[in-house]
């Protein structure tokens, strides 16, 4: 009787985590992902001046402005920047239209486009935001250890996204079961001072909701 008990607990618990991430994950990796791509925007103006690199900026500004009103006409305009090929802009396209395919609620399509942001990335930071939010998009979808595999090199330590990947690390084996691994996870970011303190908190609850007990939140660095 106790392990039928056990497992019915387990289950809820698994499905708490599932209903927390979905709830979540969105605006956690938002908040991460629109810093590294502010601050790779911000490289690409200054490092790139000529004429070709100029166009591509202010036809990518022009897009993203269309796709606040109506994203059908704005994809296109997207897709020619990312097929011109001049970078960051090409790759900003295609996070992009990944996002808005996301936000239309087609996530198969979200997913598919953030896969070939992925592969055609200029840049590790690029590459990273697309990895981690194709995941997102998948995961309900691809199987948990996939999953976890393409995330794996992003929970590498100096990495800008590491927290955030091993929390959807985190939550995809709580998916498939892996109680103790979401829990060794969760145990890593609460203790880790670079992560931020929102995220250190969440899993700390997430601790207490599975079961553990919540190690002694990590001092924030101080600011230099």
């Amino acid at each position: 009787m106790s392990d039928i008990i056990r497992e019915v607990d387990e289950a809820v618990r698994q499905d708490q985590a599932r209903e927390w991430w979905n709830r979540y994950g969105n605006w956690v990796v938002g908040a991460c992902v629109g810093v590294v791509v502010a601050v790779a925007a911000w490289q690409g103006w200054s490092v790139y001046r000529d004429d070709q690199r100029g166009a591509a900026g202010a036809a990518f500004s022009v897009a993203v402005a269309d796709a606040g009103k109506d994203a059908k006409t704005a994809i296109p305009a997207l897709e020619r920047i990312a097929a011109g090929g001049v970078e960051p802009y090409a790759g900003f396209a295609r996070l992009k239209i990944a996002q808005l395919k996301a936000e239309s609620g087609d996530k198969p399509a979200a997913a598919a486009a953030y896969d070939a942001a992925a592969k055609a990335a200029a840049s590790e930071d690029l590459r990273d935001v697309a990895i981690l939010l194709g995941a997102m998009q998948a995961f309900d979808t691809a199987p948990s250890d996939e999953l976890i595999a393409r995330l794996q090199p992003l929970t590498a330590a100096g990495r800008p996204l590491r927290p955030s990947a091993m929390e959807l690390t985190a939550a995809l084996a709580l998916k498939a079961g892996d109680t103790a691994r979401a829990r060794t996870l969760w145990i890593e970011i609460a203790a880790d001072p670079g992560a931020p303190t929102t995220l250190r908190d969440r899993v700390r609850e997430l601790l207490a909701a599975a079961g553990g007990e919540p190690p002694t939140p990590a001092p924030t660095p101080a600011k230099p």
